[in-house]
Order: C-alpha cells, then sequence, then structure tokens
C-alpha cells in the first residue's frame, strides 16, 4: 500500500508541476502553434502566403567573419508592413511611391534598416530629385519569393497603394523553384491530413510539446531546413559545410523559363494596365567569379535538391533568366538595370551567392539611382 500511495503522489506531484509549467509558460513566454495554418484549413492571409506583419522588430547578428557584415542590425517594417518610412494607404500629394519587390536579395535582412538598398535608393533619389517631390522607397521584399509570389503581391495589395513606380528584383528563386519543379500552374495538393498525424495537431494545443517541436526541428532538421531556415543570428557557415559535405554533380541545373517569361509579362501587364512605371534588375551572384577566387568558399546555395551543382552549371543556368529578362525589357519598353553585368564577383559586395554586404547595397542602391535619373523615370513635379 504504500508503494502504491508512493506512486500515486509521485504521479499526481507531477502531473500538477506540467499543469503549473504549462499555466505559465502560456501566460508570460508564449511561443506559436508550428501548426495553426493547417488547423485553420487556410494559410493566414490566401491570396498573399508570404508578407511581414506591420511594425515588425527584429534585432538580426552576423556571424564571426561573414564577409562585409557586422554585429547586431535592425530589421523593421512600417505600420503597413513594408521596410520603410511609415506610410499611409492613401497616397500624398507630393509624395512618389517606389515599391521594391523581390526576395531576399531585394529584403537585405541581415543589413541594418540604414544599410538596406530600398533606404539607399531612396536617399539617392531625394538628393538628386525636385524638393517639390518627397520620394519613398519601400521594400517589399522577402526571402524565399520567386516571381509568382511578386505577382500576387502586386496584384492583391500595390495596386492598391497608388504606387507610381514598381521595381521587380527577381531569378535566384525562380532558379531554385525550377530545380525542385515546382508547378507554376499550381495544381499542388493543399491536402495535409497525411503528411501530420492528428496527434500532433492536439500536442501543439500545448506549450509544452511546442518547444519539444522547435527543438526537434533544431536537432534533426531536413538539409532543406536547414538550408532555407532564416534566423536572428545568421547561420551560413552551416549552411557552407551542408553543401561541402555534397560532391559536386556534373548534371545540369533544370530551367522553367517559359513559366518565368510567363509572370514576368503579368506582371508588365498589372503595371501597364495602372500605368505604373516599372524597372527589372536582373540578379547577380559570386558564381564562376573570374576576379575572386575566395568567393566559392561561401557558397551555400549551390546545393539544391540533394545535389551540389558546378558554379559555372549554375551561372549559366541564372543568366537564362536574366536573359530572358533582357529581351522581355526590350520587346516591351521595360527598362532593366543590368546588375548581373555591372556589379564584379566578388566578397566586396556580397557575403554569399548573393546577397549584398554593406558595400553592395550601397552599390547597388546607388547604381539603381543613377540609372533611374538617367532614364528620366521620375517627373519633376507631380500632377495636382
Amino acid at each position: 500500500m504504500k508503494h502504491v500511495s508512493g506512486s500515486l503522489v509521485a504521479t499526481t506531484s507531477f502531473v500538477l508541476s506540467l499543469a503549473v509549467a504549462e499555466l505559465c509558460l502560456r501566460v508570460f513566454a508564449p511561443v506559436p502553434d508550428p501548426y495553426d495554418k493547417y488547423k485553420h484549413g487556410i494559410p493566414p492571409n490566401p491570396y498573399i502566403k508570404f508578407e511581414f506583419p506591420a511594425n515588425y522588430r527584429l534585432e538580426t547578428q552576423a556571424e564571426e567573419g561573414l564577409p562585409g557584415v557586422q554585429g547586431h542590425n535592425r530589421f523593421t517594417t512600417n505600420n503597413m508592413g513594408f521596410r520603410g518610412d511609415p506610410m499611409t494607404r492613401s497616397k500624398p500629394s507630393r509624395e512618389f511611391r517606389i515599391f521594391m519587390v523581390g526576395g531576399s536579395t531585394t529584403e537585405c535582412i541581415y543589413l541594418d534598416d540604414s544599410d538596406a538598398i530600398n533606404r539607399i535608393l531612396q536617399t539617392e533619389l531625394h538628393e538628386h530629385t525636385s524638393a517639390a517631390i518627397d520620394i519613398k522607397v519601400y521594400s517589399a521584399g522577402q526571402s524565399g519569393q520567386c516571381v509568382d509570389d511578386h505577382i500576387s503581391m502586386i496584384v492583391h495589395r500595390l495596386v492598391h497603394l497608388q504606387p507610381d513606380m514598381l521595381i521587380v528584383f527577381c531569378g535566384i528563386n525562380d532558379l531554385t523553384k525550377s530545380i525542385f519543379h515546382y508547378d507554376y500552374a499550381h495544381y499542388e495538393s493543399t491536402t495535409v491530413a497525411k503528411k501530420y498525424p492528428v496527434f500532433m495537431f492536439v500536442a501543439t494545443e500545448f506549450q509544452i510539446p511546442r518547444r519539444l517541436y522547435y527543438v526537434g526541428k533544431r536537432l534533426f532538421a531536413t538539409d532543406r531546413e536547414t538550408l532555407e531556415e532564416i534566423t536572428g543570428r545568421s547561420t551560413y557557415k552551416k549552411k557552407i559545410q551542408l553543401r561541402k559535405s555534397v560532391p559536386e554533380s556534373a548534371d545540369t541545373p533544370r530551367t522553367d523559363l517559359d513559366s518565368y517569361v510567363n509572370n514576368l509579362k503579368t506582371i508588365i501587364g498589372v503595371a501597364k494596365a495602372h500605368r505604373i512605371s516599372l524597372v527589372f534588375i536582373t540578379q547577380q551572384t559570386t558564381w564562376n567569379s573570374a576576379v575572386d577566387p575566395e568567393a566559392k568558399n561561401w557558397h551555400w546555395m549551390r546545393y539544391r535538391d540533394g545535389k551540389t551543382y558546378r558554379e559555372d552549371l549554375m551561372d549559366e543556368a541564372l543568366e537564362g533568366f536574366n536573359n530572358a529578362m533582357r529581351q522581355l525589357g526590350l520587346e516591351d519598353s521595360v527598362p532593366v538595370y543590368d546588375l548581373a553585368r555591372r556589379m564584379p564577383k566578388s566578397l566586396e559586395f556580397f557575403y554569399d551567392d548573393v546577397h549584398f554586404n554593406v558595400k553592395g547595397a550601397q552599390t547597388a542602391g546607388k547604381g539603381l539611382a543613377s540609372f533611374i535619373l538617367e532614364k528620366n523615370l521620375i517627373p519633376n513635379a507631380l500632377p495636382q
């Protein structure tokens, strides 16, 4: 009887301790439910798959030795969820409103707000345009987004915010999606019942199992999760080690250029219909560099879908996307800022395969400003 009584007391104490811990975590330190969007059947926003919340605040930190980036940096969004100054939904009469749309090279998550490409562009344009115009440059860039995501952002949100100019900077994520055989026609299944067992849905209603889930994700992350995870402190050395662990393949990366072209044509059509000035930017990389032999040591994005592709083959594949953009620019009179041909493939400007360091963002932002001014894309005054 004493043994039974002792076991009962121990079990009761354990259960009560778990209940108290759960309550304290729920009240004082809650973490999000990893399956929340699946439990509700649809993503938080069915029209725009990826977006930053309004007034978002994140302090990022560059790992030691990351080329051209160091210390802690602020990444923030304004009252409408974009990186840049506060904005009103109805555009002020003096404002010339520019949105930059793209993936992580537009996002610049490990650069401070003051060093991001949209801020550099805004400052440069302010200094060289009429005082009668108040130029604002907002960034809608977000890691992992490709051209169909840009369409969603443009048609479902940006056109309603009265942009005067759209700057579309894309290519690298569309190459990645091509390699993974992404379906741009969106016939992909949205069913998750077979993928995630019911008991996981039930367990993650509580804080303790949620924490166990996130610990497990860190300890047992798949290769793709390791590559795609964005953390407050950069983890590029870990990604590089993963790339180095897989021998280079002589296979040619798959490219879905037809889908890319179709989607760019959609963006061109939307911009023309809404009388929005449009600028394209080609995607630069440090792949196959002839000027910086050290650049290859910081590559991680050549590892895709279980293969590490050769630099020259990845460079050639991405140039296919850039050439498609250049050709559409010629055919439809869209100015193309050819960053891929202007910026050297060097760690002087990048900290890895494609992402700007501080000097790279400054150089690209100033160069883009000069290009926009040379093309006379900003008027001296706005109609009243």
